[in-house]
């Protein structure tokens, strides 16, 4: 989804490397999610965003949800002993009703097993994304986090705050401070975030296989490591019984006109998985290509 300018409302997102996995390649990951979801996908994220979100997506029709490249990189978590923790996969969501639903065997949502404080990680958030076309990363437009204000608090986003849904300010003056690259943006769907439940260490083994396996653009062998992965995990778990929001087709998105969009296409599962030419930019335009068979930055 190419845009002209930001829109006036939206969410923002700072991401980098998360569990072991670089940039490039969990934005990869996600396509191949997209392209087995009919175009719906879910990325993590460490908290809650209240009501923020459907309240601005009232206000405004829609929600767009902007990524953008992470200032620095995440130090590793630790368990309470002080040695490095473990990565988690999440195989449930929580409903507005309290209800757990299994997620689908081809989503692969992953987080350190702790939080910052020791603390083992009970529950996690995903934002629910949709793309009627292939992740286009790269952008010539920046974010200015001193523009943004909050929809919650009404106060520019702080720090701590790698996701939030937030309103642009208007001033006649030239942006200045700093500002962060563009990465990629998609539609957010209804409703617009959910709560992660039942998480499920990851063997060592499996992880390294699967981050192999990524890395080197082999789908069919990714997707058949993380089904199994979610599989044995959705084996000991209680499954709902009620309709589920995965059971729905993702409604048709076409991008406003006036945020420069293009308009929608059909969502094909067709193609090579593997040749999928990203740029990430940060700074200059940095092509996301593949040499041997591997993702590489250049």
């Amino acid at each position: 989804m190419a845009l002209k300018h930001l829109p006036p409302t939206f969410c923002w997102s700072r991401i980098g490397p998360e569990a072991g996995v670089d940039l490039p390649t969990l934005i990869l990951r996600k396509e191949w999610e997209r392209r087995q979801g009919g175009g719906r996908f879910l990325w993590g994220i460490g908290q809650s965003l209240g009501s923020s979100a459907q309240v601005a997506a009232l206000r405004t029709g829609s929600l767009l949800a902007l990524f953008s490249a992470a200032a620095s990189r995440p130090r590793a978590a630790q368990d309470k002993r002080g040695k490095r923790a473990g990565v988690v996969v999440w195989n449930a969501w929580v409903d507005a009703s309290g209800q757990v639903r299994q997620l689908p065997q081809h989503v692969f949502v992953t987080s350190s097993a702790t939080l910052p404080s020791g603390a083992a990680r009970e529950h996690h958030y995903a934002l629910v994304c949709v793309s009627p076309t292939e992740l286009s990363v790269g952008s010539s437009l920046r974010v200015f986090p001193e523009r943004l204000r909050s929809v919650s608090t009404a106060k520019p986003p702080g720090r701590s705050q790698g996701t939030v849904v937030v309103d642009c300010v208007e001033r006649a003056a030239e942006p200045a401070g700093k500002s962060h690259s563009l990465v990629f943006t998609a539609e957010l769907e209804a409703p617009y975030f959910v709560r992660l439940t039942q998480p499920t260490l990851v063997k060592a083994r499996d992880l390294a296989a699967i981050h192999e396996a990524a890395r080197m653009g082999d789908f069919d062998t990714y997707a058949n490591l993380t089904k199994r992965v979610r599989s044995e995990a959705c084996a000991q778990q209680p499954r709902g019984v009620t309709r589920d929001l995965f059971d729905v087709p993702p409604a048709d998105h076409t991008a406003s006109s006036r945020l420069g969009g293009a308009r929608t296409r059909h969502v094909s599962r067709a193609g090579d998985w593997t040749q999928l030419t990203m740029e990430l930019l940060h700074g200059d335009s940095l092509p996301f290509t593949r040499g041997r068979g591997c993702a590489t930055l250049f």
